[in-house]
């Protein structure tokens, strides 16, 4: 499973070097000011009752939450995120594995890329007694921007040629000229205002003067929400102290260092990925590994993909180290007004001989 993690992280980074080398990439775009947030929850369950047997022979399920929010400006910014899987039997939770972060930047020189951090790590397993807490503070280098205005440039591109509204493809100082101004919507007054600014520079680049139907076009997308996108990555390291030991044992400073990276190729796509290293000054001998991977494409209007991967790795002083891991594939589609959802879920837990294999497929349907 770690290899699969790090080949779809591989893979993504090299499409979105193959979009950076052939034209305009969704990463050139800098936002001045980026808030972002997103909250997303799984829940399966399932029982049968089979009243030819004594015991229930199915009851169980399980619930899934990530939340991410980020915060970027000139001199600082803030990330929240933490993700949390649970298996359930009889509505009982039997395992699971979650992670946080809390982590606030200041950027000493504006618009720069190296910054002083201040930060909270939480990780919790079906092995550990109590929570792992650690805070720590430190220096590091990087930055997050929110490259929604660029896409939604794109997909007013996309919509333009498709409707013929427009003959070739916009140049790069065009679709960044439109991603500027919707950048800047909290500027209008109206939405129309912002929509006759994105509208003036294509007909001057296409030659055209476009019609109602493309105005239209142009304004549900620059109203479009829950798509949003956004790109960058940080590294950072530091000195902390362990407020809580997972296995009860003693409290130490540690040394922490963690690495987060997003990225966006296209409208239809968006990675994000966080590691996570802690331990005190033996780092050998007693550490923590946190890792976080999830990716989720649009295959169309109405289907999406869905995929999330994460490990925690606890080596305690004088113990053997425990592994746990989980992994989620989620499709959803319309298939002739049906609505099908298709959702693979593993888990594997320290000293578990292989991973638990959970398969769900749903539909729904009007019929009248």
């Amino acid at each position: 499973m770690k290899r699969i993690g790090v080949l779809i992280l591989l893979g993504a980074f090299l499409v979105g070097l193959g979009a950076t080398a052939y034209g305009l990439s969704l990463c050139d775009y800098r936002s001045p000011v980026t808030a972002l947030t997103d909250a997303g929850l799984s829940f399966t369950y399932r029982y049968y009752n089979d009243a030819a047997t004594p015991t229930v022979e199915i009851n169980s399920g399980r619930v899934g939450v990530v939340y991410d929010q980020l915060y970027d400006s000139p001199n600082y910014g803030f990330t929240l995120a933490g993700s949390a899987e649970v298996a359930l039997d009889q509505f009982v939770p039997t395992g699971w594995l979650g992670q946080g972060a809390a982590t606030f930047r200041y950027y000493p020189v504006e618009d720069g890329i190296f910054f002083a951090f201040g930060g909270l790590q939480e990780s919790m397993a079906t092995d550990q007694p109590q929570p792992g807490v650690d805070v720590s503070v430190g220096g590091g280098v990087g930055r997050f921007t929110d490259v929604t205005p660029l896409s939604k440039a794109f997909l007013i591109e996309d919509e333009l040629l498709s409707i013929e509204a427009i003959d070739q493809g916009l140049s790069d100082e065009v679709l960044l000229g439109i991603a500027s101004v919707i950048g800047r919507a909290a500027e209008y007054d109206t939405v129309k205002e912002m929509v006759a600014d994105i509208e003036a520079p294509i007909e001057a680049a296409a030659g055209v003067t476009l019609d109602a139907r493309a105005i239209l076009s142009i304004e549900e997308i620059v109203l479009q929400t829950g798509n949003e996108r956004k790109c960058g990555w940080a590294l950072q390291a530091g000195i902390g102290y362990e407020l809580i030991d997972p296995y009860g044992g003693a409290q130490n400073f540690v040394v922490t260092g963690s690495a987060d990276a997003a990225l966006a190729s296209s409208p239809s796509d968006q990675l994000l990925f966080h590691a996570g290293f802690s331990g005190p000054f033996d780092i050998a001998s007693e550490n923590t590994l946190t890792a976080n991977l999830s990716y989720e494409y649009l295959l169309s209007e109405t289907s999406t993909l869905t995929a999330a991967y994460s490990l925690q790795r606890v080596k305690p002083a004088g113990l053997p180290a425990n592994v746990s891991q989980a992994a989620s594939l989620a499709l959803g589609f319309d298939v002739g007004g049906a609505d099908v959802v298709l959702r693979v879920s593993l888990t594997r837990d320290p000293g578990d001989p292989g991973f638990s294999i959970d398969v769900s497929i749903s539909a729904a349907m009007d019929l009248l």
